[in-house]
């Protein structure tokens, strides 16, 4: 049997409620939408690739991306209905599933769940080659740009400055923009930092490091703990200098993970088809990023120590033997 279903959150919502408790079959027509983050971050293609196979591998599945800021954007678009799936940083999916740090004060919506892994990243402080800037408290009193509001990245950047006692009122400036802006201020001399990131290597970094040169500064031992200490989904990260041409030894970033996430009511059966068609197709995404080619059982385990998966994704990890 062939039918046309289309999974559509804001429709349940607004009280259609036949999507939810109709369950989906092999050839159904299903279309999903995805809150696929900005193209110049690296798990943009990699949804592209996600894309691709479940399209190949489950007919009838439509997967439409949407170009969003990321992050902590993105995890609230699955908490209002607009999107059935995410990507995005942990610090946005941690936060609206338990109602904690960027969603304190609001009510915790378990509805957000894990769909599966993707890499880990490292966020931190880049400054012009001939800049004088040796560790990050230098730059108090200085311009800093960060990237966008409502991006894993921005938001990563902001609790990190909270963590170790400072605030935007210890800088000159605090600009919130995207990527190429921040790097164009960096550029032009309107800004003294950038404190960014993404899975390593990253086609903006290595723009900017062989047209106008960048330093990487590394955080002190003793800021990272306590970055750490205070958010549970962060940890020590070093950015591989064997990465970046010029690099001498590896930067102590703020580390954390991008993954992606769906609402749990999308079909059991049907995210377990789509979870598996992925994990078996994995290598296909080593063209995407290389961040892929460290997609293993490792992340998977770092992702449900964060949050559960959903039922269907959790079923297919426990039938392989990453998860009991």
């Amino acid at each position: 049997m062939n039918r046309k279903i289309t999974l559509s959150l804001a429709a349940l919502a607004g009280g259609l409620t036949a999507t939810a408790a109709q369950a989906w079959e092999p050839g159904d027509e299903v279309r999903l939408t995805i809150a696929a983050s900005q193209p110049e971050h690296a798990i943009y293609p990699i949804t592209a690739g996600v894309k691709d196979i479940v399209e190949r591998e489950i007919p009838g599945l439509t997967l439409d991306m949407t170009v969003t800021q990321g992050g902590v954007e993105n995890a609230r678009l699955i908490q209002v209905g607009e999107v059935d799936m995410a990507n995005g940083n942990t610090l946005g999916a941690y936060s609206i599933h338990y109602g904690e740090f960027a969603a304190e004060g609001e009510a915790p919506f378990p509805e957000l769940v894990g769909l599966l892994p993707s890499y880990t990243w490292e966020i931190g402080i880049m400054v012009r080659e001939d800049s004088e800037v040796e560790t990050f408290r230098d730059l108090v009193g200085q311009r800093l740009a960060l990237g966008p509001i409502g991006s894993g990245a921005e938001a990563t950047a902001t609790q990190a400055i909270t963590a170790i006692g400072l605030s935007d009122d210890d800088f000159a400036n605090v600009q919130r923009s995207a990527p190429a802006q921040a790097f164009g201020a960096l550029a032009s001399g309107s800004a003294d930092a950038v404190f960014w990131g993404t899975a390593h290597p990253a086609g903006a970094i290595v723009e900017q490091m062989s047209t106008r040169g960048l330093r990487f500064i590394s955080f002190t031992e003793e800021d990272m703990d306590a970055i750490v200490a205070e958010y549970p989904y962060f940890h020590h990260g070093y950015v591989d200098a064997s990465l970046y041409d010029g690099v001498e030894e590896d930067a102590l970033w703020v580390g954390g993970g991008t993954h992606f996430w769906s609402h749990a009511d999308i079909d059991e059966d049907l995210v377990y088809e789509m979870v598996k068609a992925v994990w078996e197709h994995r290598e296909e995404l080593h063209d995407r990023h290389p961040s892929q080619v460290r997609l293993g059982d490792d992340l998977v385990r770092m992702q449900v120590e964060l949050m559960p998966f959903h039922p269907g994704a959790e079923r297919y990890f426990q039938e392989i033997g990453i998860l009991d």
